[in-house]
């Protein structure tokens, strides 16, 4: 019997660490604990010598996707007489560094729950897991836990707060958790702050249908759309940021919406459904101006993304 001091620094918090660690503890039998501090994660694990090994090694080689290990430590402890593992509370340090995980497009699972009509989160433009959502964009100090977010003004209802206190749950301590009756909610409004009347989503899908410009908050600031296909629209949008020539990105339903109007690699397939949903530039085909006419005058190449939220996969479902 043995035990070890794990310490993990780089991208290691927001990303579903603290519950790999946990389930990963669960599975070897080992007991101890885990935490966030200002600087990474700590962990104690106390066990079997050979399980001891096997952890250390599942930390080091099959981290979380999202995770990105640049540091990792170890020091041998004496056994301890430990029966369970525990997350404990997180602890803040002065003068602490660590990277905080960008924002994630969202996952499949979450993909999938947000259009079936017999899950609670049907339509819900908040939906997220460990494996997706906001992170940057929500964090106020270190480290990464609730009461440190955007998200501490919205207390859990008793489902959330169910899946983030259950280890098997994929919502385990993913701390933008939130459903249509406890979490953050849609709202329409004119720029002068006069809010619109009805479903907001419907309302801003008929402004864009009309030709109009709608500023969709979003991860990491404000998405300014108009309907592409519309060159009226487009040139609006032109006047209102003062860009007469600097070419657009386009945002697109999926990588077959763009069939018809650029060629695309593998490799470029790839960028634009990884989860960092980046602008990729793309060669456009004959006809491409014509279709999307004012995006990208008198270049061969225009940018196209997919969607990153929610919020924006419901726009083009709907």
């Amino acid at each position: 019997m043995r035990g070890l001091k794990v310490w993990v620094r780089g991208i290691v918090q927001g990303v579903g660490f603290r519950p790999f660690v946990f389930n990963l503890a669960e599975e070897l039998k080992l007991t101890g604990w885990v935490k966030n501090t200002s600087s990474g994660v700590e962990i104690e694990i106390y066990g079997e010598a050979g399980q001891v090994e096997r952890f250390a090694d599942a930390v080091r080689s099959s981290p979380p996707p999202l995770a990105r290990i640049d540091e990792l430590r170890t020091e041998p402890l004496g056994y301890n007489g430990f029966t369970t593992f525990e997350i404990r509370e997180s602890q803040s340090e002065e003068g602490a560094y660590i990277p905080v995980s960008p924002d994630m497009a969202i996952c499949e699972d979450c993909h999938r729950e947000l259009f079936d009509p017999a899950d609670r989160r049907y339509r819900y433009p908040f939906i997220n897991c460990t494996n997706c959502g906001p992170r940057f964009t929500i964090t106020r100090a270190l480290p990464y836990d609730r009461p440190m977010t955007s998200m501490a003004a919205f207390r859990q209802c008793p489902a959330c707060r169910a899946e983030y206190t259950a280890p098997t749950n994929r919502r385990f301590h993913a701390e933008p958790n939130a459903c249509p009756a406890c979490g953050p909610a849609l709202a329409l409004r004119v720029i002068d702050g006069t809010s619109i009347d009805g479903d907001p989503l419907a309302g801003a899908l008929a402004l864009l249908r009309k030709g109009g410009i709608v500023a969709i908050k979003g991860l990491g600031g404000y998405h300014l759309a108009c309907d592409a296909r519309r060159d009226a629209a487009v040139a609006t949008l032109r006047e209102r940021k003062s860009r007469e020539a600097k070419p657009f990105a386009v945002m697109v339903a999926s990588v077959a919406s763009l069939d018809a109007l650029v060629g695309i690699s593998a490799a470029e397939r790839a960028l634009l459904e990884s989860a960092e949903r980046p602008i990729v530039l793309l060669r456009k085909r004959a006809g491409a101006d014509a279709a999307l006419p004012g995006i990208a005058p008198g270049l061969a190449w225009f940018g196209a993304m997919l969607p990153c939220t929610p919020l924006q996969y419901l726009l083009f479902h709907e």
